[in-house]
């Protein structure tokens, strides 16, 4: 997840007890059905702000799924990744959660004493289909703090917590109530963490929290087996001053993977040492149709994954300082000019769009997929001067594809297969 890297490292600690939450079955007021229903799109949650892209939405032509959720990106919640809405509880209440496939356990903001609100909070005690998760139950020792329940008797609730490579977390306690995509797309009790306090906390903007979309026992996927056995998404292009991107709407889809003839796929590679994230076998890397000399084994010693729930993509040190050299060799004859005070940045108002470098990805099994020029740099401000950056950085983890790099095309996770598949730009 997030506009950081965003690399699940799945921890667990007990929760400060002291914290006030409810979870009592109260009558459920007429002002909050009529806010918070799940049709609710964000223009009217969002008065005022940039264009709002998501709401439900019934896609009877969707080649992949008979229901589809709008996906997008909006600077009024103060993220730079992408969001869905989705319902949760009895009767729904409105969520705009992240979508991240680089973590596994789902997490909302929840009313409790002094807790991170904003008018979407979930109220728990205003669901009649919220349970908490007790300790000693299965799901408590697949996604919560089993080992920490020493006194279960006066704090049976079962703790969670979640830590991301920024130094941002997530913890609280873990509940299950229904999760709704659309009308036809619902999972009951679905086991999430309640939000109580958070480190970084203001990393994660004005969102409701996160969708875990990873492999993990706590995602969204292995809850709701074996009704479905994938999603494939399109994450939307965001608009740049300059013009090089438009911004459109994006899509996400849950349930059964149709096979297309234009999508590359290549197969998932079981990691015993890490089993929250899918991980692809990634050869090389190439850039203009010229592979970069580098040995296979520098991206296989940790694992590649892809990652919505992270703007750039990580790659190790040596990677990095070979591509953004042939990158800088490439900019300089095509008329950019080297950004003296930032590392890999550029002044390209000299550059046509067509001229700009793109990248391809070569896997073991033989699968390419070619990204093309969207994602391999973001634009920012250096000296009140808009320059573009190599969005990449290096990292001595996993190494990450980012939302950056997956924008316009349409990426499919077919668990049945085993199998991650890309398509080509344009699909949103």
């Amino acid at each position: 997840m997030a506009r950081r890297i965003i690399f699940l490292l799945f921890l667990i600690a007990c929760v400060d007890r002291s914290i006030n939450v409810h979870c009592e079955k109260q009558p459920v007021s007429s002002s909050f059905d009529k806010h918070d229903n799940v049709s609710s799109s964000l223009a009217e949650l969002f008065s005022g702000k940039r264009i709002p892209l998501f709401r439900y939405i019934s896609n009877k032509t969707s080649r992949l799924s008979t229901q589809a959720v709008q996906v997008g990106w909006d600077r009024g919640l103060q993220t730079s990744l992408y969001v869905i809405s989705v319902g949760l509880g009895t009767p729904a209440k409105t969520q705009i959660v992240e979508i991240d496939t680089g973590s596994s356990t789902s997490w909302v903001f929840c009313e409790c004493d002094g807790c991170h609100t904003n008018p979407r909070t979930f109220l728990q005690s205003r669901s009649t289909t919220c349970a908490k998760v007790s300790c000693g139950t299965s799901m408590c020792l697949l996604g919560g703090s089993d080992p920490h329940c020493q006194d279960s008797e006066n704090y049976p609730d079962c703790p969670f917590r979640v830590s991301y490579q920024d130094g941002s977390a997530s913890y609280g306690i873990l509940y299950q109530d229904t999760l709704t995509f659309s009308d036809v797309q619902k999972i009951p009790s679905f086991t999430f963490g309640c939000n109580l306090d958070s480190f970084g906390a203001n990393e994660f903007g004005n969102v409701d929290g996160l969708l875990g979309m990873g492999a993990g026992p706590m995602s969204v996927l292995k809850q709701s087996s074996p009704r479905f056995d994938g999603f494939s998404y399109c994450l939307p292009l965001q608009k740049s001053e300059r013009g090089f991107f438009s911004k459109t709407t994006g899509y996400f889809s849950l349930g059964k993977v149709a096979t297309r003839t234009d999508v590359r796929y290549t197969k998932m590679v079981a990691r015993r040492k890490n089993t929250e994230l899918f991980f692809v076998d990634l050869a090389a890397i190439s850039v203009d149709g010229e592979r970069l000399g580098l040995s296979p084994s520098i991206f296989s010693r940790k694992g590649v994954v892809f990652d919505s729930g992270s703007e750039l993509s990580y790659i190790p040190d040596r990677a990095l300082s070979v591509l953004s050299q042939r990158i800088r060799e490439l900019l300089l004859r095509r008329g950019a000019a080297e950004e003296e005070s930032e590392r890999n940045c550029y002044d390209m108002r000299s550059v046509d769009e067509g001229d700009m470098p793109a990248i391809s990805l070569h896997f073991d099994d033989g699968a390419r997929f070619d990204l093309g020029s969207h994602g391999v740099f973001v634009e920012r401000s250096v000296q009140e001067q808009d320059v573009w950056c190599l969005a990449f950085a290096p990292t001595e983890s996993v190494s990450i594809i980012g939302s950056l790099m997956q924008t316009s095309k349409e990426v499919v996770y077919d668990l049945k297969r085993q199998l991650i598949g890309i398509g080509p730009s344009g699909a949103c």
